[in-house]
Order: C-alpha cells, then sequence, then structure tokens
C-alpha cells in the first residue's frame, strides 16, 4: 500500500498519508490544522496551493467555490483530492486548536421530536469526549450509504453529547428517526470531532449570531461556552425558520436571556401562511435584522445554517460596518 508524504511549505509540519485518503483527512488524522468544514467540496475552506507533487481530484466540487480557474493557478480542493505521490502545500493554518479525530462509543439517552421534522438525540460516553463548541461528528448510522455530520448543541466536559437533526421527507436518516429505528439504549458509532468554526479572539466585543433551522446547534454550545466564561458581552440571536414548527429550544433561548440579561434572541418566521397562530416576528431573518440592529460595526458575527442564508446575512452585516475577519460562519449541507 502506498504511503505519501504531504508538508507544508515554510514550516517544519508534515505528515504521512494512507493510500485511498483524502489530502484532508490525511492532514486531520496528522494533526495538521488546515482551515476546513464541508469536507464535500461545497465550502471552499481548504482550497490550498499544490506547490510540489500531483493529487488525483475526485468530481463533485461545487463549480461556484472551486473550478478550471482555481486549477490553473495551481490550486487544489484538500477535501477532493488524493495524493498520488508526495506532496508540498502552500496553505492556511487555523490557529484554533484540533482535538484528535477518534472513533467514539455512545449510548442514546433520549431521542426528542420537536415538532414534524426535527429532532433532538442525547447520547452519553462513558468519559468526556474531547472536541471544542461549535465542532461536529459524523454518526455512523447501521444501513445508511454514508456516514452523516452533526454538531454539538452542548459545551464540552461532561459526558452527554446533544445533536439537532433536521428530518427530511425522503433521507435515509430522517427514516430511520420516523421510523423509530433510533431508540434509548442504542450503542452508537461517532467519528470527529471535525471542523474549525468556534469562538473567535475578540472576547469582549459585541456578538450577533444567525441560526437558520438547525444550525441553532453549534450557537448554543458556544451561547453555553460564553455563559460558563463569565463575561458579560452583548450577544444577539437571530433565529429563523420556514414556520413556527420549526423554532425549537426557545423556551431554553428564554431561560438563558432570564439568566444572562446580556443575551437576547429574535425568533421570525418566513412563510406566516404555515403558521396562522404565529404572532411573532414575520419574513427572512435579514428583513429582522435591518429592524432590529443599526450597525455592526465592532461586532463578531457567529452564523450557521443554509449557505444562501449565510451569504445574504453576510452581505447584509458588511454593509453595516462589520470586519470580514469577524465573520464565523458554518455552512449547512443537507444530510439526507
Amino acid at each position: 500500500m502506498s504511503r505519501y508524504q504531504i508538508k507544508v511549505s515554510e514550516t517544519d509540519i508534515s505528515t504521512i498519508a494512507a493510500e485511498g485518503v483524502s489530502v484532508l483527512d490525511a492532514c486531520l488524522e496528522g494533526g495538521v490544522a488546515l482551515e476546513y468544514n464541508c469536507r464535500s467540496g461545497e465550502c471552499g475552506e481548504c482550497i490550498a496551493t499544490l506547490v510540489s507533487g500531483t493529487v488525483k481530484e475526485l468530481p463533485g466540487a461545487d463549480p461556484a467555490i472551486f473550478n478550471d480557474g482555481h486549477r490553473a493557478e495551481g490550486k487544489i480542493l484538500a477535501c477532493m483530492c488524493y495524493p498520488q505521490s508526495d506532496l508540498v502545500l502552500s496553505t492556511r493554518l487555523s490557529a484554533r486548536p484540533q482535538a484528535a479525530i477518534g472513533h467514539h462509543h455512545v449510548h442514546v439517552t433520549q431521542v426528542i421530536p420537536h415538532g414534524p421534522s426535527i429532532y433532538e438525540v442525547r447520547m452519553l460516553s462513558d468519559q468526556p469526549i474531547d472536541y471544542e463548541a461549535g465542532q461536529y461528528f459524523e454518526w455512523v448510522v447501521p444501513g445508511v450509504s454514508s456516514n452523516r455530520s452533526y454538531s454539538v448543541a452542548n459545551r464540552p466536559g461532561s459526558c452527554e453529547l446533544i445533536f439537532h437533526v433536521k428530518a427530511y421527507e425522503h433521507g435515509e436518516v430522517s427514516q430511520y428517526l420516523k421510523q423509530g429505528r433510533l431508540r434509548e439504549g442504542d450503542m452508537f458509532e461517532l467519528v470527529g470531532p471535525y471542523g474549525t468554526f468556534g469562538l473567535g479572539s475578540q472576547a469582549e466585543a459585541p456578538a450577533v449570531m444567525v441560526a437558520g433551522g438547525t444550525g441553532l446547534a453549534p450557537l448554543c454550545a458556544l451561547l453555553e461556552e460564553e455563559f460558563a466564561s463569565g463575561r458579560k458581552r452583548q450577544i444577539r440571536l437571530f433565529f429563523g425558520a420556514r414556520a413556527s414548527c420549526e423554532l425549537y429550544w426557545l423556551d431554553r433561548l428564554q431561560q438563558w436571556a432570564q439568566k444572562h440579561p446580556q443575551f437576547q434572541y429574535f425568533p421570525v418566521i418566513a412563510d406566516p401562511d404555515s403558521s396562522p397562530d404565529w404572532q411573532g416576528e414575520l419574513g427572512l431573518v435579514t428583513d429582522l435584522m435591518q429592524r432590529k440592529l443599526t450597525d455592526a460595526m465592532g461586532y463578531e458575527a457567529y452564523l450557521c445554517g443554509p449557505p444562501a442564508m449565510i451569504d445574504a446575512v453576510e452581505d447584509l452585516l458588511i454593509c453595516k460596518g462589520i470586519d470580514e475577519s469577524d465573520l464565523h460562519a458554518d455552512r449547512f449541507l443537507a444530510m439526507v
């Protein structure tokens, strides 16, 4: 079996890639802290320059984020490329600590439905698993064609892991949940942690958080970290959904707002016809932000949800004066 060295140019950092392992996964397994997010060719965070060596690129990358123009410049998408020789890369490295990726055995303690399409799944490990707030794990689901990725909704430090799962009509994991095949006591395997999304460096700067659907999950983990730190910076959370039945954990957000006066949350739904009894805010989450947020100069922003929502929110915040370096985004891709 072939093995190839991957070296980061102008550093002493290197690792070994086994045959059949992508450049990104080899780096993560070897402790090389590349910037990345989706691991599936959809976000562009792991674009690197190939200084030397050859790779095989798998098809499937989103051409909007990686295309022939990038290839002509000698760039590769690390998650979609596999070494064919020793490699030297020029790339950004994450300053965020990277917990070791491993296989973890847990058991399910609760499966809680929130409306017709969102499930809260609680799992317990024998000992605390090392991860950072904002990261995600892959679920190894029996009978499902490939692993699925879900962010943790609680801060690290305990043996419990909480996940929020969006169920889709024809999704494999969705059917697994809807048919009650995931039950209390079931043993489960998780792989991870993955991801570089997390709290930024501006500890005292006011923060705006924006969640679309189950993008709320990693933001809840970040909020728990904030509250545990004792910091008192102002935090505003905008939580958007299509219908009111997709707005969940509002009781928990209300409890946090009562306990921590520096925290405010603003739920909004986009489709009033689907929720005739809804008495709250209406419109897109960007509409609500226009009304509630005068400017964003000096803010940090944490955005989690569908890519189109995040793109629109980023444009709005930049227009309101935020520094682009203070934008932290986790683009959620539908995992059916």
